[in-house]
């Protein structure tokens, strides 16, 4: 199957979203005896920001313009992260 490299980087952006969203119960579990369990998702929830910008940069044509979307969802994100981490069940 012949694809051009644009197609390619969204499949392979999605898939590697789809790893992140992916619950690793042994890292989970190795993250709550660490005592960073909130900062993991946190990460986590970074990750999926920065992945969904990587997507939204890719239809965007002026460098600048991603750069200043991708500085607002990460501020974004910051706050929702700790809400998330402790929001539907996710603690231990």
């Amino acid at each position: 199957m012949s694809s051009s490299y644009p197609d390619a980087y969204r499949r392979a952006l999605d898939l590697f979203t789809e790893s992140v969203i992916k619950p690793d119960h042994e890292l989970r579990t190795n993250a709550a005896f660490g005592n960073c369990y909130a900062e993991l998702m946190e990460v986590r929830q970074h990750c999926l920001a920065y992945l969904n910008t990587l997507k939204e940069i890719h239809q965007i044509e002026f460098a600048d313009e991603s750069d200043e979307i991708e500085v607002n969802k990460t501020l974004i994100t910051k706050k929702q992260s700790m809400r998330m981490a402790f929001s539907h069940g996710e603690m231990m």
